[in-house]
């Protein structure tokens, strides 16, 4: 089963889930954690071998392409991440966590202005979700936690400057996709300015309630 951590820049995505898979496999739910850039300078992922050992940079590269080639980079990042290890380590049973999956990309993208109905036709395309859990949080709380570190010019509408005028900005018009997306399939949403435990709380309870007795 395939279960997507949804979220904005600066909800704790990463942070999240790497605690909830940390916690449930404890508890013995088999789980694995999959994230896009596991593709990079890792022996599983061989098709990948041609891109440089250095993940700040290629997310940077990456944010200079132009937007349609960048979101089909990063659905195709994302999708061999998923599908592309040599030899396939997912088995019967195990739940798979994805950080981030297509949605916050596709969002990002669609708020730098490529055409929505297109989009969700590409993403239609992947590996179905079983579940996705949104961990929301409003742009001006998402800033206060990112600023002063990791803020990079993808977050913010391509300023240079990294204003908080312009992250708040640009992650406003990420969250209304989310928003819409969320309420359309039915996303658990998970309020991602509660206390970090609280969250993973939630995170682990709803992972767990998707797996079947008999797969725990």
């Amino acid at each position: 089963m395939i279960i997507s951590l949804v979220g904005p820049d600066g909800a704790g995505k990463s942070t999240v889930s790497h605690l909830a898979t940390e916690r449930l496999s404890a508890d013995g739910v088999r789980i694995e954690r999959v994230d896009r850039w596991d593709i990079v300078d890792n022996p599983a992922y061989p098709a990948t071998r041609f891109i440089k050992p250095d993940v700040p940079d290629t997310r940077l590269c990456v944010a200079e392409m132009p937007g349609t080639t960048r979101f089909l980079f990063l659905m195709w990042s994302i999708s061999h991440a998923l599908l592309g290890r040599v030899p396939p380590t997912a088995q019967e049973g195990t739940i798979t966590l994805l950080d981030g999956y297509w949605m916050k990309h596709a969002a990002s993208e669609i708020a730098y202005g490529l055409d929505r109905t297109w989009a969700e036709s590409v993403v239609a395309a992947l590996p179905e979700s079983g579940q996705a859990l949104y961990l929301r949080l409003e742009p001006k709380r998402a800033w206060e936690r990112k600023a002063g570190k990791d803020v990079v010019p993808y977050e913010c509408g391509m300023d240079p400057d990294c204003t908080r005028d312009s992250f708040v900005s640009h992650q406003s018009r990420i969250q209304e996709v989310l928003d819409d997306w969320a309420e359309q399939f039915g996303w658990r949403i998970i309020d991602a300015d509660a206390p970090l435990d609280a969250v993973v709380r939630q995170v682990v309870s709803g992972i767990s309630g998707s797996v079947p007795a008999a797969e725990r």
